[in-house]
């Protein structure tokens, strides 16, 4: 039984304790699948506060130690600047190195070097004025999309929203799709040069936007009627940028009932729209839905942009 399997049968067994002092010895003796585990418990604040720098010297250790995950990770937090300055220069080498003994690391590369190769600025098509609508054409190559869809499907979990009275995730009423995060930890070198573009199409910073957000929506799921404006919030959401990830399906439209405006973008174009003024306040007219998909599957992925820099850590983020 490796140590990780026996940490894990201690920790079932209720002998949590055992199990993390097991592990953290092991860390110190320079077990790479332990140096791995404890720097995914610095990074997420498990068993211990959060540590950024111990992350980063915990995954360093185990990448010398020839953990492939734990040099993929590493990099993947260099290259969105967990914990320290965004560096994609020193993250694209560190993949580099990696490539020829770690077939991700290689998938990311080949991606990452076909965008350098296709600069092109995106077809924008004015759907709405006021508010501001406005459909991307071809913001994101199909590899791409598919990409993402691979990487997100095996994180995917029952929609959630952030309850502001009780300061907790819970289970969307209005949405019950399946989704999933691309935190820090899942954030690679592909996906935050993804944000990037996001947000040099929509004129923001990538700092104001949340984690790539990606949703799945099955045959008779739907999105009902939302604004997605927050709440009670300084830092408001104030433009949503969604982008279709694929397109056969039948059904699954956006839909905005004020503005008499249904969208079905093909796999790669983007919606972007403002959903607050500079004032914070929602704009109504902005209410929107996901139609119900009648035949296929639906995959989206969600880039919510605030008003200002916000940290992937916040808790109103799900």
């Amino acid at each position: 039984m490796s140590l990780i399997a026996h940490a894990e049968q201690m920790a079932r067994s209720g002998r949590q304790h055992e199990a993390v002092a097991l592990v953290e010895k092991s860390a110190q003796e320079g077990d790479p699948d332990a140096l791995f585990m404890c720097a995914n418990w610095r990074l997420l604040g498990l068993y211990g506060p959060r540590d950024l720098v111990a992350t980063h010297a915990l995954l360093g250790a185990a990448a010398e130690h020839g953990h492939l995950e734990a040099a993929r990770l590493h990099a993947a937090l260099v290259g969105n600047g967990t914990g320290l300055d965004s560096d994609p220069g020193r993250a694209r080498t560190m993949l580099e190195g990696l490539a020829a003994r770690d077939p991700e690391a290689a998938v990311q590369l080949s991606l990452l070097n076909a965008m350098s190769s296709t600069e092109a600025s995106p077809l924008h098509e004015e759907l709405s004025r006021e508010p501001p609508v406005r459909l991307i054409r071809k913001l994101l190559t199909e590899a791409e999309c598919a990409y993402v869809r691979r990487q997100a499907n095996p994180a995917l979990k029952p929609s959630l929203i952030f309850d502001p009275k009780t300061r907790r995730p819970m289970l969307n009423p209005v949405r019950n799709s399946v989704g999933m995060n691309f935190g820090p930890w899942a954030e690679d070198l592909v996906v935050h040069s993804l944000n990037l573009r996001i947000a040099k199409a929509s004129a923001t910073d990538v700092r104001w936007g949340e984690p790539l957000h990606v949703l799945r929506y099955d045959v008779g799921q739907e999105f009902k009627p939302h604004l997605d404006a927050l709440p009670g919030v300084a830092n408001q959401r104030r433009w949503t940028v969604l982008v279709y990830l694929n397109e056969d399906y039948i059904g699954g439209e956006t839909d905005f009932p004020e503005l008499g405006l249904r969208v079905r973008g093909e796999t790669g174009d983007a919606l972007l729209f403002e959903n607050a003024g500079a004032d914070g306040r929602a704009d109504e007219r902005t209410r929107h839905a996901g139609l119900e998909v009648r035949s296929g599957t639906k995959w989206l992925a969600s880039r919510w942009i605030r008003s200002g820099p916000i940290t992937p850590w916040d808790a109103e983020l799900v």
